[in-house]
């Protein structure tokens, strides 16, 4: 683990009544394993094979898990999880078995670009902190790490739930390949490309998940068409932010260095 970076970025400045930090605590890690849980099981309504627990409770947990970084943001103040994040970075990805995606699509085109990556999974938010405050001081502490040390691309899966046949997927998908996409030459397959009965036709407008569409304001770019997670029964999209084209609206928010220039 990189114990010098992640030393010198767990000092967390408090802003308002939340704030991010990286965490090391194994219970802390544990607390955030269970809100991945209740968000990612509990809501999609399905079981985990091999389901894992912390002090007698459900969790969401991976082997990935042991040499990633883990950023929450915390509610004050009784310093509540509300907010999640895995990140895992280029050197580390290096020491063990590669980045978590590359489970789910082929990152070779991706990864050619010049500069750091850092990969970003399970990302939620407690349902009752879902809003604007909350994912901005995630991203912001994001933002501000990666200019800190030097990363120039974040990226990661943004899931689309298919419980409701696809019809979501459907709606945003034509406007995607449209508006959102990036270059050719660094689109990623997928492993498990959607098809049968998840393949529909439109019928209603784009209904963009939050994360999804958070990912899209900034700036993120989709890499390509999405993977089937057959597990979570939802579909991922593969997306990408090049720290420079971030949207100027939100460069001035979220990258300090902007900010006071």
């Amino acid at each position: 683990m990189e114990t010098t970076m992640l030393e010198n970025a767990t000092t967390a400045t408090p802003q308002a009544r939340i704030y991010a930090e990286f965490i090391t605590d194994e219970d802390d890690i544990g607390r955030a394993q269970r809100l991945r849980y209740e968000v990612f099981c509990t809501e999609y309504n399905i079981e985990l094979a091999g389901k894992k627990t912390w002090q007698g409770l459900a969790i969401d947990a991976e082997d990935l898990d042991e040499y990633s970084l883990h950023l929450v943001v915390r509610k004050q103040p009784g310093q509540e999880i509300i907010g999640y994040t895995r990140v895992l970075t280029t050197e580390l990805a290096a020491r063990h078995d590669g980045f978590y995606s590359d489970q789910e699509f082929e990152l070779n085109r991706l990864l050619t670009r010049n500069g750091r990556f850092l990969e970003i999974g399970r990302t939620c938010i407690h349902p009752d902190y879902r809003n604007g405050a909350t994912i901005a001081v995630l991203w912001s502490y994001l933002a501000n790490y990666m200019q800190q040390y030097h990363y120039q691309y974040l990226f990661g899966c943004a899931s689309v739930s298919l419980a409701d046949g696809g019809q979501t997927l459907a709606s945003i998908m034509p406007e995607i390949r449209r508006k959102y996409l990036t270059e050719p030459e660094f689109q990623t397959p997928p492993r498990n490309p959607i098809k049968g009965k998840h393949l529909v036709s439109p019928t209603s407008k784009p209904n963009y998940p939050a994360l999804l569409k958070a990912y899209l304001r900034i700036g993120a770019q989709v890499c390509g068409e999405p993977c089937w997670d057959p597990e979570f029964n939802v579909a991922d999209l593969l997306v990408v932010l090049d720290l420079n084209n971030v949207a100027s609206r939100y460069a001035k928010h979220f990258l300090k260095s902007r900010q006071a220039a």
